[in-house]
């Protein structure tokens, strides 16, 4: 059995002593973990009629900025909701701006998120061994490299039963109520037969990837740690699973109460921080409006109001939630930098515990050049 209480110790040190990993903590709590969202209102309203009559929109009195934007609302807005049938056009073009923001926001992500998950792997690694602390610019060289694309491949592999089981389940769904009678007696009794066949499978599923995920602890330090191919991870993995389930479920079991406390822990602090929310407002939406601003001046030349706003604003949105909850961010990224600390002391004792170590080989880059 592996020392829990000093793997546990151990963890919390190295996040505290090691601050170079704060960084590569913050970007994958922006890239990997949930981004929190803030929703309110305050005492002022602005109120403008529909020009065809419809009912009012109210936005109070909030002097000549707010009345501008009430107007603005009006021209390019409203007409949107109010006759949405006219506009097919304009609704098309932001889905398919959403649909290529959402690309590419998850090829940045990805772009940051692996290397940063491979780095912080290493940087504890090295630091174990050998004491050594390295800059954010070392540290970011060790985790741009081939292993980075590989455990993003390890991700998709795991991904794929997710995908498979979700269009099993609807292809299952739609030949089984095609095949029943349309009567509302035969709809009901169709429909209660199909949730009792899928929900015990929905429960074996979310096993299966509940115990996915614990291997996938194992499977990205066998990349990040050592020269194995995706295969040779998966096989090897599995092996030291086998031969240390019981400490690898108990460190499993040890990490899901700590990540409860976590979660309960982050709710307090959400709504301790909405002082720091509220003072972060200002320079967000200053920093914000950059980003902002460039995509609305690309975004002219190719079409009009409202959709150049709602261009400008799909782009500036995510810097200004990212500023605001920037401390909130910063705490997830202390979780999940102990986290990752607790299953790499995790990984180093089972191999010093009768695997044969492999030891970190320089790879190729990331890409070419």
């Amino acid at each position: 059995m592996v020392s829990t209480g000093k793997i546990l110790k151990r963890s919390w040190q190295i996040l505290w002593d090691y601050k170079v990993l704060w960084i590569f903590g913050f970007l994958l709590a922006i890239t990997a973990g949930g981004g929190g969202n803030g929703g309110g209102n305050n005492g002022s309203q602005y109120r403008f009629q529909q020009p065809n009559g419809g009912s009012n929109f109210d936005f109070g009195r909030g002097g000549p900025v707010m009345e501008s934007l009430g107007r603005w609302f009006e021209q390019n807005v409203t007409p949107l909701l109010t006759n949405p049938e006219q506009h097919v056009r304009t609704f098309i073009l932001i889905g398919i701006l959403i649909f290529l923001l959402v690309v590419v926001l998850s090829v940045l992500a990805a772009l940051i998120r692996y290397p940063s998950e491979v780095a912080v792997i290493r940087m504890v690694d090295e630091y174990e061994q050998t004491g050594t602390k390295v800059s954010f610019r070392q540290g970011w060289k060790l985790g741009w490299s081939r292993r980075a694309f590989r455990l993003w491949l390890v991700d998709l592999i795991l991904s794929l039963p997710v995908i498979l089981f979700v269009l099993v389940m609807l292809g299952v769904g739609l030949l089984f109520f095609a095949s029943v009678p349309q009567n509302p007696t035969s709809s009901l009794t169709a429909l209660g037969t199909s949730l009792l066949c899928i929900i015990p499978l929905v429960f074996v599923f979310i096993g299966l990837m509940i115990f996915l995920g614990l291997l996938r602890n194992l499977f990205a330090r066998d990349i990040a740690l050592g020269e194995m191919s995706i295969g040779d991870a998966f096989r090897h993995g599995w092996m030291l699973f086998k031969q240390n389930w019981k400490s690898v479920g108990l460190i499993w079991l040890i990490m899901v109460g700590i990540g409860i406390l976590y979660a309960l822990a982050s709710i307090f602090a959400f709504f301790i921080l909405i002082p720091v929310y509220v003072i972060l407002m200002i320079p967000a939406a200053l920093v914000a409006a950059i980003p902002g601003l460039l995509a609305f001046a690309v975004a002219s030349l190719f079409t009009t109001s409202p959709l150049t706003w709602i261009i400008a604003a799909l782009f500036a949105l995510p810097f200004f939630f990212t500023l605001v909850f920037a401390p909130l961010i910063f705490l997830q990224g202390w979780y999940l930098l102990y986290e990752s600390n607790v299953w790499t002391l995790t990984y180093r004792e089972l191999m010093l515990g009768g695997q044969p170590e492999t030891q970190p080989a320089g790879d190729a880059p990331f890409v070419s050049g």
